[in-house]
């Protein structure tokens, strides 16, 4: 690391001009300043700052009565965080925490409320409110050493301190700030500067933001003795630290959907801080910038949330991806953040960000409204760095129609203490608290509140395969706390449902929980019903069927939903629970509906191979069929679990594929045709594809063909085969 106290640098020339100001040079020299600055009398500090025009800083908010509101709660001390208010006594001791949570006093420290004083004294000019901004800075100065709690919160704090400082100083005339305030607030900068630059966390989202803030004090405080050294400082670190920090997909090494925003909400900042005061970033910061904005812009469900995946909330950054657009602009994520009104859609329906394990699944950019659209976020990636990561394999998000249907519960809590003595960070992180099988009762990784220690589940992603409205994922998890290995198949049929399926590969007994969690908005409204072929569960806007077993127990239990930090509320939780001594397989159909519920059958088949009947876990099919008002379909879905070079046949079907999907209308005539690995087909006594070719992808609807050979890069369409032409007229 650099040294800022070298005496070697380069002396600090500010690029705007120096007003003409009188020395007093019998004021001791502030040390923390370059000259003349540190020859000014206090009084003519404050005046300089006080009069100055530049640097440049964001355009300031303006105030309304709800600040005031919130500042008035401020002035008697009444803090309120993370759904926690207290009353701090007059003075209050700074290191003293009234809360069990820990993030209730890291946020008295972060100094986020001084906003509303700010944004209250802009709306009122009450003086009241710079008092208080000044005693709480000076009490917080004289009591608490550099560096307390942790250097990410002293990063925050400078942030919102030179927020703040904007609002009350430049082009203020406040009784309230005094010449020897502003003397001991630029001295507490630059050691809380010179601080971070000495003590930045090792990597993370934590030493994003303690760079940023280090860029800032240098551009906002030119004035500092090392303001030359931290600008050059942050601007090295932040490029290293972001080819660290992202992966090469573009997603932040957490992978937290809310942390990726925070750190990219970082960056941004430093880009416009950048323009607007004409400093020279390297060109590579602006390319991973771009990149993290790609993930952003995709991650976004079609409401403008984002799914609450490991720990974070459920928010919007669509606000950020328009400032973003300024710097960045695109005419893709300009769509996004227009929700369909401006810009072109994006190209790709199905996104796969493989290093972080992410893959995005729509129906469709284009809906009226674009909120309608249909999406699913699906996780099969590692932990990530640090202790953000939740035990979550192979879970997902799916939301349709303007709603959030199968939903991520979030992280509610960091603190393991609570008043009713339950450990709700545990519960919230564990495998049970996301959409995915849990085995004995067991997390997929040993719970730790920090960062995993020892091995941890390896996740693996065996087929991405799209085609035009369809989609198929096979991923697998191996967990070292038991002998299973889960592998979950995930399709999406012609944009309108998904059709999961769940096979548990085991040798010994073992009790199986899948688990899917519901949003609050379900909560008294779904339903649980049983027939001979179907078990159906009716919530809104959402079907989710299985084939009747009587190895399986369903129920609906009551969990919890925290969209947001400390808030929780009650949401259901359907499990499918079995009992089973080797392999066994769960098969779900996810089926989302605007507004008529429809009739909908699940029912499995009978498979055998050249050997007899096989095994649910060897071969799977299902047949689907929905009915509506309207229409009747009758779909079909084929999985080789284990040998897709076999032949396989089911009721009037024989195939040699690894996956094959087919529709029926209500006429018998086959509409459209999916394969995955397809190198025999024969429909009825119709032989469509005799095995002489190569495994290959076949996609057949709207008259065409989708031909993609083994070779995922190699896709390209192609006439129509001859056979399945002939098989879209015949019943």
């Amino acid at each position: 690391m650099m040294d800022p106290t070298a005496t070697e640098r380069t002396p600090f020339v500010p690029h705007y001009n120096l007003p003409v100001l009188s020395r007093a040079p019998t004021w001791a020299p502030r040390s923390f300043l370059q000259e003349p600055y540190a020859s000014l009398s206090p009084d003519l500090l404050l005046k300089y700052f006080q009069t100055r025009n530049s640097p440049l800083y964001f355009p300031l908010s303006h105030g309304n009565s709800e600040h005031v509101k919130r500042a008035d709660n401020i002035l008697r001390n009444e803090f309120a965080f993370n759904n926690e208010t207290h009353q701090l006594p007059d003075p209050f001791d700074w290191k003293v925490n009234p809360s069990r949570d820990v993030e209730w006093l890291i946020l008295l420290h972060k100094f986020y409320y001084v906003r509303d004083l700010a944004l209250a004294y802009e709306y009122t000019r009450e003086e009241r409110y710079t008092h208080k901004w000044v005693a709480l800075v000076s009490t917080w100065i004289s009591e608490v050493p550099d560096g307390f709690i942790d250097s990410q919160v002293t990063g925050r704090r400078l942030q919102q301190w030179l927020l703040a400082y904007h609002y009350f100083i430049p082009a203020r005339q406040s009784a309230a700030i005094t010449s020897q305030f502003v003397v001991e607030f630029l001295r507490s900068i630059h050691a809380q500067t010179r601080y971070l630059c000495d003590h930045l966390t090792t990597e993370g989202n934590h030493r994003t933001i303690e760079l940023y803030a280090i860029f800032l004090v240098a551009v906002v405080f030119p004035e500092l003795r090392d303001a030359m050294w931290f600008l050059d400082f942050a601007k090295q670190e932040l490029l290293k630290n972001m080819e660290q920090d992202l992966l090469e997909d573009g997603v932040q090494r957490e992978l937290s959907t809310d942390y990726h925003h925070t750190v990219l909400k970082n960056y941004l900042r430093v880009k416009e801080l950048a323009v607007l005061n004409q400093v020279t970033l390297p060109p590579r910061f602006d390319e991973l910038v771009e990149r993290a904005l790609n993930f952003s812009m995709y991650v976004h469900k079609p409401d403008g949330l984002i799914p609450a995946i490991n720990d974070g909330d459920s928010n919007s950054y669509l606000s950020l991806l328009t400032k973003a657009h300024s710097y960045y602009p695109n005419e893709h994520r300009l769509y996004v953040v227009s929700k369909g009104k401006k810009g072109t859609p994006p190209p790709e329906r199905y996104k796969a960000f493989p290093t972080s394990g992410y893959y995005v699944l729509r129906g469709s950019w284009v809906n009226e409204p674009y909120e309608n659209g249909l999406y699913l976020l699906f996780d099969c990636g590692p932990l990530g760095f640090g202790s953000h990561g939740h035990y979550d394999l192979l879970s997902f998000e799916m939301a349709a129609f303007g709603r959030s249907l199968i939903v991520d519960p979030g992280r509610y809590t960091y603190s393991e203490d609570s008043a009713d003595g339950i450990n709700w960070r545990r519960i919230f992180k564990g495998t049970a608290y996301h959409n995915t099988v849990v085995v004995d009762g067991k997390d997929q990784s040993p719970y730790r509140k920090g960062q995993p220690i020892g091995h941890e589940p390896e996740p693996a992603v065996k087929t991405f395969a799209t085609a035009d409205g369809f989609a198929f994922i096979h991923a697998q998890v191996v967990s070292p706390e038991y002998p299973v290995v889960h592998e979950r198949i995930l399709i999406f049929a012609l944009s309108e449902y998904w059709i999961i399926t769940d096979v548990l590969r085991a040798d010994e007994e073992h009790q199986y929980d899948l688990h899917f969690h519901l949003p609050p908005r379900a909560m008294g409204q779904t339903t649980l019903s049983k027939e001979e072929n179907t078990t159906c569960v009716s919530s809104p806007n959402l079907v989710i069927a299985q084939p009747t077993s009587s190895e399986i127990h369903i129920d609906l239990l009551e969990g919890f939903v925290s969209s947001q930090y400390g808030e929780k509320q009650p949401a259901p939780i359907l499990r499918s629970s079995k009992k089973a001594a080797g392999s066994t397989c769960f098969h779900t159909v996810l089926y989302p509906f605007h507004a008529t519920q429809p009739d909908l059958t699940v029912q499995q088949l009978l498979v055998s191979d050249q050997y007899g009947r096989c095994s649910p876990e060897g071969a799977t099919a299902l047949q689907i069929t929905i009915r509506s008002e309207s229409t009747t379909y009758s779909d079909h879905l084929f999985i080789a679990h284990q040998h897709s070079q076999h032949m396989y046949q089911f009721e009037d079907i024989a195939c040699r594929s690894q996956m094959l999907f087919l529709r029926r209308d209500g006429a018998g005539h086959i509409i459209n045709l999916q394969a995955e690995g397809l190198e025999y087909l024969r429909i009825g006594s119709n032989q469509l594809m005799n095995g002489t070719r190569p495994p290959r992808r076949v996609s057949y609807g709207a008259k065409r063909v989708l031909h993609d050979t083994l070779d995922k890069s190699e896709e390209r369409f192609t006439d129509p085969v001859d056979a399945l032409t002939h098989l879209l007229n015949e019943p």
